[in-house]
Order: structure tokens, then sequence, then C-alpha cells
């Protein structure tokens, strides 16, 4: 068993025991398709555009179907496995959508979605620790993107953050992103961090 496979079987492990997903496979038998010898992108890649459709309008079957038949085509497509993690999180199946991720991560490491959509899972279920080392280790991959520095700002809040560093990102996000109710999230807390005033729940 490599390193990345211990790493991931250790995730899923862990999520597992979180998140309840009594119904989800065990880590150790779990993969998304068989690899197979013959692998076709072009196929890969036109499963992948249709099923983005489906994923856009909420069929999360379609799309699910879709990419499976796109990594059947092709395991090694990194984009599928990234958006059938995002099916998966959609329905809150978060120990397949963390081993998606996983195996997206690996296959483009110097990609920031699929680790930005990591720490998605884990601040899902509540492991705000990892959720910011995903979130950091996707914003040093891309430091202009402001969903990523709004999902790492949100995770060091509520980590319960109130530092510096929390203030200085937090003063980032306000002067990169444009959208309105981000800008005023991050004012309020912001306000609310150099006030020294108690926050609410």
């Amino acid at each position: 068993m490599n390193g990345h496979l211990r790493t991931a079987v250790a995730l899923m492990l862990m999520i597992a025991m979180i998140a309840g997903c009594k119904s989800t496979p065990q880590a150790s038998n779990y993969e998304t398709v068989p690899d197979m010898p013959a692998r076709n992108a072009a196929l890969a890649h036109q499963h992948n555009a249709e099923a983005l459709t489906h994923l856009k309008e909420g069929e999360y079957e379609k799309a699910e179907k879709l990419l499976k038949q796109a990594l059947e085509a092709d395991v090694t497509f990194g984009p599928g496995h990234n958006n059938l993690g995002k099916t998966y999180y959609l329905q809150k199946k978060y120990y397949l959508a963390a081993w998606e991720f996983q195996y997206a991560i690996k296959l483009m490491p110097h990609q920031p979605e699929p680790r930005n959509n990591l720490g998605l899972v884990m601040e899902a279920v509540g492991k705000l620790d990892e959720a910011v080392m995903q979130y950091a280790q996707a914003a040093e991959i891309e430091p202009d993107n402001p969903q990523i520095l709004g999902n790492l700002a949100r995770a060091h809040v509520r980590r319960g953050d109130r530092g510096e560093d929390t203030q200085a990102l937090l003063s980032e996000l306000i002067m990169r992103d444009t959208r309105p109710q981000w800008v005023a999230w991050a004012r309020e807390k912001l306000a609310m961090m150099q006030a020294k005033a108690p926050e609410q729940p």
C-alpha cells in the first residue's frame, strides 16, 4: 500500500466514524472503477461534459452515472474524479466525496479546486483543522481566488481564531471579493474582532 493510499484510507476511516456513513463501502475495498489498461481520454472528456450539465440541474444520479463512465474510459482523468466528488458532496456522501477529491489531488497536484473541495468536506464533518489545512494549500496554489480565501477565512472564524493572521485574511477578502454578502460578512467579523466584542452564535 503506497503512501497516498494509506493517507486516503486513514482519511476515509476518520470521516466514516464522524459522519456515520454505514451504507458506504469500507475504505479498504472502495474504488471508483477498476483501472482498465485501455484508456480513451476523448470519451472521458465527453462524458464529463455531459455530466456537468446534469450536475448543474441537480440531477445527481445521472451525473454520477456519466462520471463513472468517464472514469471507466480513463481512470486517470482528474476532472472526472473531482466532479464525481462534487456529486457525492452535494448529496452529503462525505466519505465517498473525500476519496474522490483525494484521488483528484493525486492526479492534479497543482490544481487548487480538489484541495478546496476536500476542505469543504472536512468542514462539513466538523474537522476544522483539516479544513484550514486544505484551504490553505489551495490558497498557496491560487492566492488571488476569493472563493478559496472566503472558505479559508470562514474556517478560521468557525475554529475560533481571532488573531492578526485571521484579521489580515478578512481584510484581504474584503479587498479581493466582489460578492456583496461575503464582503459584508468579512467586514462584520473583522469589526467584531477589532472591537474585541463577544461574537453572537
